[in-house]
């Protein structure tokens, strides 16, 4: 009411036209707080059913939270480490109260570390402040509402919320023990990521789906959550802080939406058909053709931040740059080396880091590789692979060795991107 009531004192309204405003405004008020009572119960819901898989990071988020003296868990009747340790040979993690508790604790601290910052007077943040206000409101008053007293506050408090319902709870406490950043960083890269990705956009749409089982709708959401976590890290690994995030969205929103539209076209082998199998797995399942056919694309849509980097730095078109970039992944059968990545265990915090640098190190070495190619006087991979068959063949052939273990692990997945790199320094244009 407190802008309403400005309104009334500069002369804008008449008490009798702020009354029937705030009537017109009741139900949309009701809607958004409804609104976040949803999104916050549907964050709890996914929570609970990754309670296992997930159970260590959550453990280690209450030490950091207790360590920081934001928690009390005896106060809070939040299991302590032994009990979180009998849960998990019992097959169990923590339950959807005490999940309530964290994501209340998480919110909280979040929002004193953004409002510490200056990340609440980002313009880019100007839609979020007036999406916190009914319709009519910001049509018609949008300035009353940027010059609100406590502007600062409800832009922090609504983009944490955003944050911590779509990306999980322990979403920042992940991305800080990877990178090392602090919230605000995290929160930067968050936005920059949501805003490139769409992926408020595509929650709505898999929250507003029907008919649809829903271990197939949770995978949706999961998909998309994935999609939006390796954007904010690729981020806060390729980008100095603090992050320019109107810049950041400006350079790769429109060509990210570009490769998206493009990539059925640039890939073959395993990811197309990885892209296809997922598609029609989801049609099936009910899930309307368009999306089924995106969101199938989602789980490679992350890649889209080296190749639009690449594309720019060699100065060349986006979509013959992608396609040269695929071309590299599956003329090196490298479906493998990804797949064997992607199932590296994670339960520790140094096996997540490890896991995700050397996932790093991979994308990074298919991008060398494409502007090598790039750069060099063939006009396919397969002749660039010819010209340098010596140093070509002894990778593969470590591959192949690699590749004939029964089980592949950190050790022997690091020696074969090693070879790789060794491979984009030893070879010829």
């Amino acid at each position: 009411t407190f802008a309403l009531d400005q309104l009334v004192r500069d002369g804008d309204l008449t008490v009798k036209q702020r009354n029937e405003l705030l009537v017109e405004m009741t139900d949309e008020v009701a809607d958004l707080v409804l609104e976040h009572n949803r999104a916050q119960t549907l964050a709890l819901m996914i929570a609970r059913r990754q309670a296992l898989p997930m159970i260590n990071v959550h453990a280690r988020y209450l030490d950091a939270l207790e360590a920081d003296g934001r928690l009390d868990r005896a106060l809070e009747a939040l299991p302590n480490d032994r009990q979180i340790n009998e849960r998990q040979s019992a097959g169990s993690g923590l339950r959807a109260p005490e999940f309530a508790v964290m994501i209340a604790y998480s919110k909280n601290a979040d929002v004193e570390e953004v409002l510490a910052s200056d990340v609440p007077d980002d313009p880019v943040l100007d839609d979020d402040l007036l999406h916190s206000f009914p319709t009519p409101l910001r049509t018609r008053f949008p300035d009353i509402i940027r010059g609100h007293r406590l502007r600062r506050e409800i832009v922090a408090t609504r983009l944490v919320n955003n944050m911590v319902n779509l990306a999980g709870i322990s979403f920042d406490h992940r991305m800080i023990e990877d990178t090392g950043a602090s919230i605000a960083d995290v929160t930067r890269a968050f936005v920059a990521s949501r805003n490139i990705f769409g992926f408020r956009e595509m929650w709505r749409e898999i929250d507003s789906l029907s008919g649809i089982e829903l271990d197939t709708q949770l995978e949706l959401f999961l998909d998309a959550r994935r999609l939006a976590e390796r954007g904010t890290m690729w981020l806060l690994r390729h980008r100095r802080p603090p992050l320019d995030i109107g810049a950041t969205i400006d350079t790769f929103a429109a060509s990210i939406a570009e490769l998206d539209s493009a990539l059925d076209h640039v890939v073959s082998g395993h990811v197309a058909n990885a892209i296809a199998d997922a598609r029609d797995g989801r049609t099936a399942a009910g899930v309307s053709a368009d999306l089924a056919a995106r969101s199938a694309r989602w789980p490679w849509m992350h890649t889209g931040f080296d190749i639009v980097e690449l594309a720019e730095s060699e100065q060349t078109p986006l979509a013959d740059t992608a396609t040269t970039y695929w071309a590299v992944f599956e003329s090196f059968d490298l479906e493998w080396l990804w797949d064997g990545i992607g199932g590296l265990p994670r339960s520790t915090r140094w096996q997540a880091q490890a896991r995700g640098a050397l996932r790093d190190d991979l994308m990074s070495v298919l991008a060398e590789l494409a502007r090598l190619v790039m750069r060099s006087d063939h006009d396919s991979v397969a002749r660039w692979i010819g010209s340098n068959e010596r140093a070509v063949g002894r990778v593969i052939s470590m591959h192949t060795e690699i590749r004939r273990a029964e089980t592949a692990d950190l050790t022997t997945l690091s020696v074969a991107v090693r070879q790789l790199r060794n491979l984009t320094l030893g070879a010829a244009l």
